[in-house]
């Protein structure tokens, strides 16, 4: 059971559960324990009033006068019953009628109490002793029948159910809004959670509960290390770029060194290779620029970032002079990470750019996801060069610059938002690109 919430729905009903059954059993038990002391204290008075009424007769025989003892021990199957054992003889109550008494082994002056059977299916609680009366032996035993404290306690019992029950329920009730006010504030984390998520929001809030305020604390300290190297990343990037171009500027001269030309072999060698090395800068370089400054999860703005991506690609290719033009909603805006979607789109249009004969057109539109449509009005590829241009590193035409990883690039962020890409033919008759990406509830991560 993963829900906090239902865990500590079952763990207080467990608990209360026991804690009635186990208030019921000792009420139960103490008022059945108190009862049975009433009625033996009860029963002993009886007992000692019989012991009382033992008397002489003239003859110097042990009578027994039950004058003082009342009528209820001489109605049939009152309740009340007693057996006197005294000079070999029994004396019972007529309450008894025919029914007789088990005297049980006493040893001097111990009580025996014991619950037995009664006439007319009653349960007695027998009270018995032994006594000496004019130097005889007297055994009492006196009985009381339970039955009606019996029915009392069961009836005490039912309505004890159900006002634990009752209680229960009203514990529970009250117990489940405590939770929901106390767990209001996780819901507050977890909607921010799901905002910084779709990257409305760097950092989570720090107004939450102390139980939880460390978790928060390191979340936030994880996130601002990871912006942190990103930046650092990317700026080591730039800074390397950067750096390499005056070395390579003096190697180029290098090249028109007298002394160099006369070896036309090394002199291609070098060529080959600074131009392999500018490309890669060129490369990481606009690969920088297109992702810009942005913080790491910004949510993606489509609106706002295309028209500035298609300026930086103007300055990029301005010297081909490109007519680079876009459609998309002002409002338009995909829960994914500004900086992956920027280089998503800064790579189509890149390739599309390299391979245009001066046109570039861009669509992006949102329904059940993201559609983005890339298409130039270049030479196009043929059914077999499109299913080898998402390999890494594979170029059609070997005469255009470039390393071929652009598209490479495009198919790993399009797999990690699990869509899709497809290539066709253009209607401005060079090559279109179209990718999809679902929405977060179709299973997007982030």
């Amino acid at each position: 059971m993963k829900s906090l919430q239902s865990r500590l729905h079952l763990g207080l009903a467990g608990s209360l559960v026991v804690l009635m059954l186990f208030m019921g059993w000792l009420i139960h038990t103490g008022m059945a324990q108190v009862s049975r002391e009433m009625m033996a204290s009860r029963l002993e008075h009886d007992a000692q009033a019989l012991l009382a009424s033992v008397q002489l007769s003239a003859e110097g025989r042990p009578a027994l006068e039950t004058v003082h003892l009342g009528n209820i021990y001489n109605q049939a199957f009152s309740g009340h019953y007693y057996l006197v054992a005294l000079d070999g003889e029994k004396l019972r109550s007529r309450s008894l009628w025919d029914w007789t008494l088990e005297l049980p082994e006493t040893a001097g002056a111990d009580v025996v109490i014991t619950e037995v059977p009664g006439p007319d299916g009653q349960v007695l609680l027998q009270w018995t002793k032994q006594f000496e009366r004019f130097g005889l032996p007297v055994t009492i035993a006196v009985a009381e029948d339970i039955t009606p404290l019996q029915t009392a306690l069961r009836r005490f019992n039912l309505y004890f159910a159900l006002g634990a029950m009752a209680v229960l329920a009203a514990v529970l009730l009250i117990q489940g809004m405590i939770v929901r006010r106390s767990l209001a504030s996780l819901r507050g984390v977890r909607q921010e959670v799901q905002a910084l998520a779709h990257g409305e929001i760097s950092m989570l809030s720090g107004q939450v509960p102390s139980e939880i305020s460390p978790l928060v604390e390191e979340v936030n300290h994880l996130l601002q290390l990871l912006a942190q190297r990103l930046q650092r990343s990317r700026n080591a990037v730039g800074n390397l770029a950067h750096g390499l171009k005056h070395p390579l500027n003096l190697l180029m001269q290098l090249v028109d060194n007298e002394a160099v030309k006369r070896h036309p072999d090394l002199v291609e060698e070098i060529n080959r290779n600074t131009r392999q090395i500018f490309q890669i800068m060129e490369r990481e370089l606009k690969r920088a620029r297109l992702a810009g400054g942005g913080v790491p999860g910004q949510r993606f703005v489509a609106g706002a970032e295309i028209p500035g991506l298609v300026d930086v690609l103007k300055r990029v290719y301005h010297d081909r002079h490109l007519e680079i033009s876009y459609e998309v909603s002002r409002d338009l805006e995909y829960p994914a990470d500004r900086n992956d979607m920027l280089e998503l789109l800064g790579n189509l249009l890149d390739n599309a750019c390299k391979w245009s004969a001066g046109k570039v057109r861009l669509k992006l539109s949102l329904e059940e996801g993201l559609r983005i449509q890339v298409e130039d009005n270049g030479g196009g590829c043929d059914e077999e060069q499109m299913s080898h241009l998402m390999q890494r590193g594979v170029r059609i035409d070997e005469q255009t610059s470039g390393s071929g990883l652009g598209l490479a690039i495009v198919k790993e962020i399009v797999e990690l938002y699990q869509g899709e890409i497809l290539f066709s033919r253009s209607s401005l008759g060079g090559l279109a690109v179209t990718v999809t990406l679902p929405l977060p509830e179709q299973g997007k991560p982030g």
